[in-house]
This record gives C-alpha cells, structure tokens and sequence, in this order.
C-alpha cells in the first residue's frame, strides 16, 4: 500500500497496483504520519521551537518553494490529465511547469485580494494547519517514542499470514453480552446461543486476515496468541453498546519464504503494533486535556441544528460535494445553501447558545466558524436518522477535543515545523491559483468556456500566459535541475484520501494550468540551496 504526506517517501508497492479505474487509497489517522519516521526526518523540539527536518527543494518562485517530496506527492496523489500522465521526460516536465505556474498564480494574486479576505478560506486554512498540527504531534511525540516488546512483535509475526474461518454473532447490550458469556461457560453449544438470541437465519461466517482492517478488539484477540479450532472467543466489546462473539472454525497459513517477504511482513507488523501503541498513548493524551472540561447541550438548540443538518448529511456524496462548494468557492451562507425554510430557521438560530464549554458559551454561529476549521467526523461512517442526534454530538465533542490538542501543539512550536507550514502553503497556494486562472479567463470571457474545451483555452490562451508570468517573474525561479532528473513518476491513476480527520483529502488536485514542457526559463539552483529545506 502506498503511503506518503506531510514530506514521507514512496514506497514501491504502489506499483503493484492496476492503472485503471483510478485507486483510492484510504490511509488510517496515523498512516500518513509514521513514514516520516521511516525515512528519518524526525528531530526534537524543544517547547517553542521546533527543529526543522532537512527537505531538498526542487524549485524557488518568489518567496515560495516547492520540495522533492511536494512535487511527488502531488503528481502521485492525485490524478493527473493525460497530457502528462506518463514518466517520461515530456511529461514530467509538464508536471513541473504545472506546479511552477501554480505558484507563480499565486505570487500573481498577491496577499491582499478578495479570496484571501474570505473568512471560509482563511478558516480552511486554519483548520489544515491545526489538523497537520495534531499529525505531527502525533509522529514526533508519541510514534517515535513507542518502544516494541520484541516477544510480542515475534508472536504477532507467526500469526500475521493466518486467515482465519469464523463464525460469529453480535448483541446490543452489556447485560446481553453477560447472558452470552454464562451460557457458554455452561457449554451450551455456539449455535444455540446464536438462536437464543434470535438467530433465526443461517449463522453468520466470514474470514479475517491479519492485514484486513479489522476492529482492534477482534485483531487482539485473533492474532496475539494462538487459538485452537472450535475455540470461543469473545464477547468482545467492539463498539458502543455492541459485542461480538467468534467461533474459529479453522484457518490457513501463508508462509513468508524469500528475505524480502520475510522482512516485509516484520515490517507490516512492527509499524502496525507500533501504531496501535502509539493511538492509545495519544488518546489518554487527548484524554488528560480534556480532565476537567464539560461541555453541556443546550437540547432545544441542539434539536434544532440537528432538523437542519440531519437532510445534508443523508444525502449522496454528489450532493454533499456540490453543497460544499455553494459554500466554499461560491460563497454562500449556510441558510441559503439549504432550502428556503432550513435556512430561515438557521438564521433565527444563529445566536443561540448551542452548548457550554466550561465557562464559555458556544453560539450556533461560533459553532459554525469551528466546523469550517474543522468539518464534523462521525464515529460511524453509515448512520440512521434514528442515530444521527447521538452521533453528530459525538462528532461535535470530538471536534472541540481536537481543538485542544491543536492548542497544546501550537504551544510546543509545531506551527513552525517546516512540514507543516509546508502542507498549508500548499493548499494556500493552489486556491490562489485556481482563483487566478478563473480570475483571468473571466477576464477575456473564457471562464465558463473552459470546462467545456480544456485543452483549447490552455493551448490558445493559459499557455500563452503562464509564459508570460514565467518571463515576469524569471528573476525569482530557480529550479534543482539535478534532483529533477533523478525523479521518477508512477503511472497509475490515484487518489489518496485519509480517514478520520477533517479533511480527508491529502493533496489539492493537480493544478490544469499549462501544457508547456520546456525549462527554459529562471536559473539552475546552487547545490547549497537546494539543500536549505527549512
């Protein structure tokens, strides 16, 4: 699986995988994080200041830079158009050139335009700094710092090519969960049990391996010691109110023969146990900054957010995504996103107290400013409307726990951390640009034109101005030629996406700017700055 943001290298699996349809890759909340540590950019930091992990930088525009690693990830992470979908040279220098154009877009718009003046952009900008903020506490003071029990590391290796064949039912309370438990002490046979609850069909099977992304509490108890065939496992807490009880009615065995499997799979299971140890270390983290901090519901106010909000979150993917960009890039209010009568009730809303916070009153509007820095995660991904109230006041809690966590960062200095400053100047830098090439063909009445007619308006009228953007600014570019020509791209179409964060999506889309592939603008970048990554 590949796995690579915030600065972390490639790995080569990635190429195992098929070129078409396009890959979606879901990366854990700390899968994007602990191959920072493999490749070794972690340092300490002190409270204030943080030491900067050493980046080699491909190109300078202005005051902006782009990094090796940036530069992969965008043209990796993301699908790119045909015009420069290959590794070859041609296109690798189209893809440089589009990420040039990018900035020097930006450098065009300058600080002080209406986008930059918008409080959502500047609250989504906030929001991915403090979510980058918490990635990075994350790999430097817990990951890093996780020290493995060799015999445990051992014991989970010899399970890891195990699949196991089950059996298995769930039931919905604790003292359920007791009942289930005493029955089978008596040795009242599994499938008994399974219709004393109800199981009126067939029992439930499945197989489990070692790599699928199972709960935790299935994962211990399957693959930390060995088990035998017919063994009872469970009940298992797995969620809340929710407990599952296994039979293992067998299993087979994939052997790890050559070094490199052998070593592979060790690796798989160290940076998976070292992930799990380094999660519970963060949450009593998260847990300890919350000792002490209630947040209590206003009901009628709540009740009343959660008649307005429960219709956007039942939605399908496509109309959630179009309601975030009436939002974002339209800048549209939320009462006139939703219906007429939502939206007048949002509007009488607005500055009732939402929830208490300590001391501290939340209005539905404060609330709304921090959702924009930090979009709602539920817990469960598929809901009822039935389970949606109990659920978003989980994501809310979550979200203002969050908050703090980004505080206790900002305290330690991981704001300046040059990775993290780098992942918003990204983002930062590729909004700006989108706002001034539509800036731009608004200009010579082409806005509308160009996403019915891409490839003509960037050859007759995009080209033509990057390369007089390329001409303007030729001054202030300097490119790492070298470290260009040692760079290679995959060709397989993808898209990465992170879960259980705010902001899911790892890197912006790649900028369709320009189909220009020649370097011949700026100067070769001197060895000593390329070097000078922080």
């Amino acid at each position: 699986m590949a796995r690579r943001a915030l600065g972390s290298k490639r790995t080569k699996r990635n190429r195992t995988i098929q070129r078409k349809p396009p890959v979606f890759k879901f990366l854990p909340f700390s899968g994007v994080l602990f191959l920072i540590l493999a490749a070794g950019l972690l340092f300490s930091c002190s409270r204030r200041t943080a030491r900067q992990p050493e980046e080699k930088i491909l190109a300078k525009i202005g005051d902006r830079t782009l990094s090796v690693n940036e530069f992969i990830r965008r043209a990796e992470y993301t699908i790119r158009p045909p015009y420069c979908r290959s590794d070859n040279y041609i296109h690798r220098k189209i893809v440089l050139n589009s990420l040039i154009a990018e900035k020097l877009l930006a450098l065009e718009a300058g600080a002080d335009n209406p986008l930059t003046q918008n409080e959502e952009f500047q609250d989504f900008l906030e929001g991915r700094k403090e979510q980058a903020m918490r990635q990075w506490l994350f790999a430097h003071d817990f990951y890093q710092k996780v020290k493995l029990d060799t015999h445990r590391v051992k014991q989970v290796y010899k399970l890891a090519g195990r699949t196991y064949r089950i059996a298995y039912f769930s039931v919905k309370t604790p003292i359920a969960a007791n009942v289930v438990r005493d029955k089978l002490k008596t040795g009242e046979p599994f499938k008994q049990v399974f219709r004393d609850f109800g199981g009126l069909k067939k029992l439930p099977r499945r197989q489990v391996k070692w790599t699928d992304p199972e709960n935790k509490a299935i994962e211990q108890a399957l693959f930390s010691a060995p088990l035998k065939k017919n063994q009872i496992v469970g009940p298992l807490k797995v969620g809340d109110n929710f407990f599952t009880t296994i039979e293992v009615l067998g299993w087979t065995d994939e052997a790890a023969v050559s070094n490199s499997q052998i070593q592979q799979r060790w690796k798989d299971v160290t940076d998976r146990l070292r992930e799990r140890e380094a999660l519970n270390s963060y949450r009593q983290f998260a847990a300890r900054l919350m000792h002490g901090k209630r947040v209590v519901f206003n009901q009628k106010t709540f009740q009343a957010l959660v008649k307005i909000y429960l219709p956007i979150y039942l939605k399908s993917n496509k109309e959630k995504k179009q309601t975030f960009n009436q939002l974002f890039w339209e800048k549209k209010s939320p009462e006139k996103v939703l219906s007429n009568r939502s939206g007048e009730q949002i509007v009488r809303i607005l500055n009732e107290p939402l929830l208490r916070l300590n001391n501290a009153t939340w209005t539905v509007a404060r609330f709304l400013k921090e959702a924009r820095r930090h979009p709602p995660v539920f817990r469960k991904r598929h809901m009822s409307g039935r389970e949606f109230p109990e659920q978003f006041k989980l994501a809310i809690v979550d979200l203002i726990q969050d908050k703090f966590v980004a505080q206790a960062a900002e305290k330690k200095g991981y704001d300046k951390v040059n990775l993290v400053k780098r992942n918003v100047a990204m983002w930062r830098d590729n909004l700006l640009a989108l706002y001034g090439r539509n800036k731009f063909l608004d200009s010579i009445g082409k806005k509308d034109a160009f996403y019915k007619d891409q490839s003509k308006i960037l050859q007759n009228d995009l080209n033509p101005y990057i390369r007089k953007l390329q001409r303007k600014y030729a001054d202030q570019i300097e490119i790492n030629t070298d470290a260009f020509e040692k760079i290679h791209l995959t060709r397989i179409d993808m898209m990465v996406l992170q879960k259980n964060v705010p902001f899911p999506v790892v890197v912006p889309g790649f900028p369709i700017l320009t189909t220009l592939n020649k370097l011949d603008y700026g100067r070769k970048m001197t060895s000593a700055a390329a070097g000078s990554g922080k």
